[in-house]
């Protein structure tokens, strides 16, 4: 016959200390894994029969809980009745026999209702069946044999804890005569905004490195294409960007500007040429290329002699705009 009992929890038991489930060391106990009925060793009445009433068959963890399924010895009289009481419900709790390794008396692992260290390190030395233990899941400590444990107490001097929590209240905005309840709530509070503005300013870094890197790939593309950057180097671009975004927004945007308005220029350049040299007409121009001076000095001479004579306005014209555009073209 099997039981499953949780044998320890991290609580503060009717004893006002706890024991840390993390911190117990069973292994030992596991080689020789015995489960007394309320934690005797010797027993000189022969009619209750043996000492030993069954066996820890396995332990486990589960969350802050130590888990025992424990089976019992149903061949010896004593340990068939209690197995019977446990069956039936009648029997319910358990109580764990450790040694003291460690304690502690850091604030954080003291919780409300606590007066004594908690124990944070143990040595697992036997598991008992319990009519009644020290919580919903009762613990017994010894040290070196049956000695009782001395645990430091957390609360030792009443005035000077009463003194500390008003000052401690005051700090924290609170009123001078507010309780412990109130000041964890509002230690709680304060580590819970604390949390949330940590959050909130991960998030907005991380969304200003997102836009960084959004608004220096979309500059280190517009200088590849003005032919500025190779495409090889984008990489490397971006990684100076991120490193220094203002300085470097600054420096390709004016690359970019005096790129364009070179390009601008030039292209300026190239229409006037071609009108000049070519005897192409800009886009939307009306007048004909073969009434220009060049044209008709290279394909016409004889209507551009009777201009000329007929029209001598006409012809300073002409040869006005010849000259100055060939002056624009060759800058």
């Amino acid at each position: 016959m099997t039981h499953d009992f949780v044998v320890n929890t991290e609580n503060v038991n009717e004893y006002k200390f706890r024991v840390l489930t993390s911190g117990i060391d069973y292994k030992q106990y596991l080689r020789n894994p015995v489960v007394l009925y309320i934690h005797t060793r010797e027993n000189k009445d022969e009619e209750r029969g043996s000492e030993v009433v069954g066996r820890c068959i396995a332990l486990k963890v589960k969350g802050t809980d130590l888990i025992a399924t424990i089976e019992f010895d149903e061949e010896d009289p004593f340990a068939k009745k209690i197995a019977g009481k446990v069956e039936r419900g009648f029997l319910k709790m358990t109580s764990i026999y450790a040694d003291v390794v460690e304690t502690s008396m850091d604030p954080e692992l003291i919780l409300e209702g606590q007066l004594y260290a908690t124990v944070t390190k143990s040595k697992l030395v036997e598991i008992s069946i319990v009519p009644i233990g020290g919580n919903d899941d009762a613990l017994k400590l010894s040290k070196f044999g049956f000695d009782p444990v001395k645990l430091n107490k957390v609360n030792t001097n009443k005035t000077e804890n009463m003194s500390n929590f008003k000052t401690i209240a005051i700090a924290l905005a609170l009123s001078a005569d507010a309780d412990e309840s109130a000041i964890i709530q509002k230690f709680q509070t304060l580590k819970l905004d604390k949390e949330k503005a940590e959050a909130k300013v991960t998030e907005l870094e991380n969304k200003f490195t997102q836009l960084a890197t959004e608004e220096g790939t979309e500059l280190i593309n517009k200088v590849v294409e003005l032919g500025l950057l190779p495409e090889g180097l984008k990489a490397v671009q971006l990684s100076a960007y991120e490193a220094d975004p203002a300085g470097q927004k600054v420096i390709m945007t004016k690359l970019i500007t005096d790129k364009e308005a070179e390009n601008k220029q030039s292209g300026n350049h190239t229409v006037i040429k071609n009108v000049v040299l070519n005897n192409k007409k800009p886009e939307g121009q009306e007048a004909d290329a073969k009434e220009t001076f060049d044209y008709l000095q290279r394909f016409d001479s004889v209507k551009l002699g009777k201009i000329k004579q007929d029209d001598p306005a006409k012809y300073a014209q002409l040869a006005d705009d010849y000259e100055k555009g060939v002056r624009y073209a060759g800058k």
